[in-house]
């Protein structure tokens, strides 16, 4: 008997929408045929020859040489231009519904493809993230036209102002490192402190006011660019697995939801320097750890002084990280999905 099709939106942005696939992937194949929709030919590719995906690549809906307007929030669909392009993607969409015919769309962003794929008769499941999204008219329909809301995150961490918990499943932290052997069972090593990058153009006067102070030292990881710092600091650039490399126990890193759950699952103690993201999601993010006690929050504005202050209360900081983190959570999605629809 032959598996009821799924279509799952993998997101191109950053490389946690690309690692929450990897670990659903496997658990969701027991039930459906997969099938990812992309955007992104990058993301197409790595879907195609690593994880050897069936994928469906929607044309672009931006004409040649476009200029996307920035996003306002001021009004649904405001960056989708009036063009034939559009059409397009829409009519790729809607033959691929017909071939496929999906029992639901697994959309991991961009709320505009969950309301065209829900206007065409196929249930919505919507992940949620943390941030300001319901300023956004088009975040605002998508939420309410779903079926099914799922966050990769613990409930704790949900804000006050979402309306939609009612039919949203929390499942906790996804990590692939969620299970595994605590660190915390080895002696700290606090002498050390580990700065992952999440962009590439990071502002070199932040890195020189973070890595100020030269009796501790510093491992760079994540980061293409080649930066002029002191002598306590080795650049690794790109790595395949963090958990190899991250030295000591002190990380400094961006609040995006996939490194967090894995850097918890690390057993680290987390210094978060949000990211700026359009509906900020980074910086709620990392607020709500930090009140949670969790993590510290940093600031780009922070001078040396400041930057030297933050590590040295790290290094006794104990964040209360239990719960967060669900080793189960890729299965147990799986089988909301199968009773769901399978």
């Amino acid at each position: 008997m032959s598996k009821p099709s799924l279509f799952f939106f993998v997101h191109a942005h950053g490389n946690g929408h690309r690692a929450t696939f990897n670990m659903l992937y496997p658990e969701l194949s027991a039930f459906f045929e997969v099938i990812a929709v992309t955007t992104n030919s990058q993301i197409t590719t790595y879907l195609q020859q690593e994880l050897k995906v069936k994928v469906l690549e929607l044309p672009p809906k931006y004409p040649v040489e476009y200029e996307v307007p920035e996003h306002t929030f001021s009004k649904a669909f405001e960056v989708t231009p009036y063009a034939i392009e559009p059409a397009g993607r829409a009519r790729a969409l809607a033959e691929a519904i017909e071939h496929y015919q999906p029992k639901a769309f697994y959309c991991d962003g961009v709320p505009e493809l969950a309301i065209m794929v829900r206007g065409m008769g196929v249930p919505v499941v919507l992940i949620h993230l943390p941030g300001n999204l319901m300023n956004d008219p088009t975040q605002i329909f998508a939420h309410e036209l779903a079926e099914h809301i799922i966050a990769h995150f613990p409930i704790c961490l949900e804000q006050a102002v979402y309306p939609f918990a009612s039919k949203t499943y929390y499942s906790g932290y996804l990590s692939k490192y969620a299970g595994q052997k605590s660190s915390r069972d080895r002696l700290s090593d606090n002498s050390q402190v580990t700065v992952l990058l999440g962009y590439d153009n990071y502002d070199i006067s932040v890195l020189e006011n973070m890595t100020a102070d030269e009796n501790t030292h510093f491992v760079i990881i994540g980061n293409k660019q080649n930066y002029n710092l002191g002598e306590n600091c080795v650049q690794l650039g790109p790595v395949k697995d963090i958990s190899e490399v991250i030295a000591g126990d002190i990380v400094i890193s961006a609040a995006g939801q996939n490194t967090v759950a894995e850097l918890l699952s690390l057993d680290k103690r987390l210094i978060l320097l949000p990211e700026r993201r359009p509906y900020d999601e980074q910086a709620v993010h990392a607020k709500m750890l930090a009140e949670k006690q969790v993590a510290l929050l940093a600031q780009e504005i922070f001078d040396a002084q400041q930057w030297q202050a933050i590590i040295k209360e790290a290094r006794t900081f104990k964040p209360l990280s239990n719960n967060l983190l669900n080793a189960a959570a890729p299965k147990a999605i799986a089988q909301k999905m199968r009773d769901w629809y399978a």
